[in-house]
């Protein structure tokens, strides 16, 4: 076999530039059938070598570094008048937070300014989407307009929901008892399929491109279900109690109080690797090719998507209460103190910590973006303490000015008229 390759550089075009270093790469290996006989290459399947081409096209452009979650200011702080009966959400414009005395409040995202309030008693956690705020009452479900607070449609619900709403692309998802999955269109609230699960789940739902549904449920069985029709498409019965589901790509992820962490091919349910940890596995998230998860050994480890490779462990320097979230190259860890950790997922390297005072109510609520000059996280805690924070280096402010030293250049003889 013959290994035949072009590479063409424009010219101007510096071939050390991050882009054409991965053009000639990627060009290099199609040309070359990235093999190093050909022997190899004629083994090689199809989808090998273009998992390897993909991992060597990644490899070669430079990851930015991970987002300045931390250090933070505090935007502003406020003391609701009762405990939240549920987490808060937040969107581009409000932090929505439900409390005990038959109250839905929403505050200005930036200041902290009451917005709009809603009388009702919120049982659940809430979903935003396509501009609105969905919510569960006693024996209703409910939409209401994200920016007024003006309700857009209610149900009855006979059946009490059991797990944490879930909007995905003009659909809402909820789990029902006895054991059923419903999904709803988000605009008018109509039925759009049930399907029956025979057991109930506390969790939310993960998705994936894919447009499929992953839940873990109460008697030990991890589903998959299609989000536009709700067919069933595979299901795998793991020991243990299992946590909260993640998916990306071609994985979903899955751990469970047996100790093991779990990776399952997504189109066939086909177990790909586990791992198996010093405590219960509270859940995971995945950033890109890495999959983080957290166990109750108050460990934090990286992986490997694909493969399940260790790239990196780190004790959590809290005792985690629930699944880590990751965006951006860096890894949040909710826990009890303090209340979240950050770590750079491509080192693991602590970036710092963020206390809150009291127990949250749920995660931090964090905007992926993490835009620059604005409130990027927000804390809750059981006794009704809302603060709200901006990353201190993306506030780009500037050095105050020093005094004026001595002028740059030399001195000058005064010019003579004669």
């Amino acid at each position: 076999m013959v290994a035949r390759y072009y590479i063409v550089v424009r010219d101007r075009v510096p071939t050390t530039s991050c882009a054409a270093r991965a053009t000639a790469a990627l060009l290099l290996l199609v040309g070359s059938g990235f093999c190093p006989d050909s022997g190899a290459a004629a083994q090689a399947t199809s989808r090998q070598r273009y998992d390897a081409i993909l991992r060597s096209f990644r490899e070669t452009i430079e990851k930015p570094p991970a987002v300045p979650l931390l250090p933070a200011e505090s935007a502003w702080s406020l003391k609701l008048g009762a405990p939240p009966s549920a987490p808060a959400v937040m969107d581009d414009q409000h932090v929505y937070v439900p409390v005990r005395d038959y109250l839905l409040v929403a505050l200005h995202r930036e200041t902290g300014l009451l917005a709009w309030t809603w009388a009702g008693d919120t049982v659940l956690s809430l979903a935003t989407g396509g501009g609105d705020l969905f919510l569960v009452t006693p024996g209703e479900l409910r939409a209401l307009d994200a920016a007024t607070g003006y309700e857009r449609w209610s149900i009855p619900m006979a059946a009490g929901v059991t797990a944490p709403l879930f909007w995905q692309e003009g659909r809402l998802v909820a789990s029902v008892e006895p054991g059923d999955l419903i999904a709803l269109g988000a605009l008018d609230g109509q039925l759009a399929w049930r399907r029956r699960l025979g057991a109930v789940t506390g969790h939310p739902a993960a998705t994936d491109r894919e447009r499929a549904v992953y839940l873990t449920l109460a008697d030990g069985r991890v589903v998959a279900v299609a989000l536009e029709t709700g067919e069933p498409l595979w299901e795998r019965r793991l020991p243990g109690t299992l946590s909260p589901p993640a998916a990306a790509r071609d994985r979903v992820f899955v751990g469970s109080t047996d100790n093991f962490f779990y990776a399952f091919d997504a189109a066939t349910g086909r177990e790909e690797w586990k791992w198996r940890n010093g405590g219960d596995v509270i859940g995971a998230a995945v950033d890109g090719d890495t999959v983080y998860f957290a166990s109750l050994d108050n460990i934090i480890r990286a992986v490997n998507r694909g493969n399940g490779n260790q790239r990196w462990r780190k004790p959590t320097g809290t005792r985690p209460l629930l699944p880590p979230q990751a965006f951006r190259g860096a890894v949040v860890v909710p826990g009890v103190m303090p209340a979240m950790t950050v770590f750079a997922g491509d080192t693991g390297a602590a970036m710092g910590t963020q206390s809150a005072p009291g127990d949250l109510v749920g995660p931090p609520v964090i905007d992926p973006a993490v835009p620059p000059f604005r409130v990027a996280f927000v804390t809750v805690t059981r006794e009704g303490i809302v603060d709200a924070f901006r990353p201190t280096s993306l506030m780009f402010r500037e050095a105050a000015p020093g005094a004026v030293g001595a002028l740059p250049g030399r001195a000058l003889a005064r010019e003579r008229i004669d």
